[in-house]
């Protein structure tokens, strides 16, 4: 902007190309037109390009389709004005559940999905900001359906009282692992640097329903980023798990697929889980462990399992009590996963929790 004395612009106001004058107080006001950036990022590209053709699919759709997305739209609510949620047209319900959608992956629907009830807001227990980890614990999740959706802010002031406007989404929609999420490594590669301490933060996530689309009512934090949690001010402990990462059978015609097996902490439980493939029919299979966590050692985890139905040897169901035994003070750490009690076949899962042996 320009506020000059010009004898060409004495007695003129409005606008000539690109540059504006008016009056104010007596002095002449001369401003130039902003350029917007043609430049579009790939994330923005294809934002827009999915936006587009979710657009143009609705003008597909059949009347009685248009209708019951009508139907849909009076159910949900737009962004609040002046304390009055804002209506939908039966376009933009089309495009926010299917926008939605696309956000996880999930295919177009050009069905409306019925309307039952609202999604919950995000509950959890505490929430850490802190220059090595964001990570949500003790996440109490509805459905297996939902996925968290969470945007952040990059370092802001921490004498900013407000930084909504500038959050991004960092995680388009996570499982939860056993009630935790880790959002570190989301966050770092879509702000592009990891939390500066003392810095604020501003979050905001919900849940969202992947089946039909819908999301819930958002949830916002504020926090310095520090060592210590957001709710409690407490430090983070690690949780003491083997994943499936650092597992291999010691059996080449076995395979493992997602096994997780963890001391829960502040209790004497245990819990695990995973499923066991394509093995010869015996009482026991050695896993071979990399890295073991220092507080697994000795003892014995008594979990539930189950055969796998139209197995070789199983045409339905069978019980199973599967014995985990770490050993993982000799040479070589291996776990062992052996049957205890129940029908053998050459495929079962594990599940729940048990006490500590």
């Amino acid at each position: 902007m320009i506020a000059k004395p010009s004898i060409a612009f004495n007695d003129f106001s409005g606008t000539a190309k690109d540059v504006t004058a008016r009056s104010v107080n007596g002095r002449n006001i001369l401003s130039v037109r902003a350029q917007q950036s043609k430049i579009v990022t790939p994330a923005q590209a294809v934002s827009r390009n999915k936006l587009s053709k979710i657009s143009r699919a609705y003008k597909q759709l059949s009347d009685s389709q248009m209708t019951a997305w009508g139907t849909l739209a009076s159910h949900l609510k737009g962004i609040s004005t002046f304390g009055s949620p804002a209506e939908l047209t039966p376009h933009n319900a089309f495009v926010r559940i299917n926008s939605n959608r696309a956000m996880v992956g999930m295919p177009l629907l050009t069905e409306a999905p019925v309307y039952k009830a609202d999604v919950p807001e995000v509950l959890y227990e505490d929430l850490w900001i802190s220059p090595d980890m964001i990570v949500f614990t003790g996440l109490e999740v509805p459905s297996d359906t939902y996925r968290l959706v969470v945007k952040m802010s990059p370092a802001q002031s921490p004498g900013t009282s407000s930084g909504w406007s500038k959050t991004v989404i960092v995680a388009p929609g996570i499982v939860d692992d056993w009630g935790e999420a880790n959002i570190t490594k989301l966050f770092t590669e879509t702000i592009g640097v990891a939390p500066q301490a003392g810095m604020k933060y501003y979050l905001e996530c919900w849940w969202l329903d992947t089946e039909t689309g819908f999301t819930g009512e958002s949830m916002w934090v504020s926090a310095i980023c520090k060592a210590g949690s957001t709710a409690y001010n407490r430090e983070y402990t690690p949780r003491v798990m083997i994943t499936q990462k650092q597992v291999v059978p010691t059996d080449e015609t076995a395979s493992v697929e997602d096994f997780k097996f963890e001391l829960s902490p502040g209790s004497v439980l245990a819990a695990a889980s995973g499923k066991f493939n394509d093995m010869i029919p015996c009482s026991y299979l050695y896993l071979k462990v990399e890295n073991p966590p220092e507080d697994i050692r000795y003892g014995h985890h008594c979990f539930l399992a189950r055969t796998f139905p139209g197995t070789r040897y199983d045409s339905r169901y069978q019980v199973q009590y599967r014995d985990l035994y770490p050993d993982f003070g000799g040479p070589y750490s291996k776990l062992s996963v052996s049957c205890r009690a129940g029908g053998v076949g050459d495929g079962f899962e594990i599940f729940g929790t048990c006490a500590i042996g």
